[in-house]
């Protein structure tokens, strides 16, 4: 499914969602339009990832370009409505914390994600 980004300007900064896949065949044409997004130093850009189906390696590459970007650039980039591919492959690597981002977890994805990546539990 090829991506689609959905962009609006707000007081605080922009708002966008992400649907569709966020994988190798689509992050460098969104690197290019990404960066030419104009961004005020001190706004805040809010991703909502609630629509992304399916994520990979080059996805989660590109979220960190993305966070290093922002952090470049001096705003902030907050990642927010995780999907549970989000989460799944977050959970897998261990980067849950390395955003900064509130996860919020819906019960009935509590089953399918262990979060044990630096804990005790296995």
């Amino acid at each position: 499914m090829d991506p689609v980004l959905k962009f609006r300007e707000v007081e605080s900064g922009i708002e966008s969602a992400w649907e569709g896949y966020l994988t190798i065949p689509y992050v460098s044409q969104w690197k290019e339009k990404l960066i030419q997004i104009k961004t005020k130093p001190g706004s805040s850009w809010n991703v909502d990832l609630s629509g992304i189906q399916r994520i990979d390696t080059a996805g989660i590459q590109f979220l960190l370009f993305l966070k290093k970007y922002s952090s470049d650039k001096n705003f902030e980039l907050k990642l927010h409505n995780h999907s549970l591919p989000v989460l799944k492959i977050f959970d897998l690597l261990g980067l849950v914390n390395h955003f900064g981002d509130k996860v919020k977890i819906k019960k009935e994805y509590a089953n399918e994600l262990t979060f044990a990546y630096g804990t005790k539990k296995g």
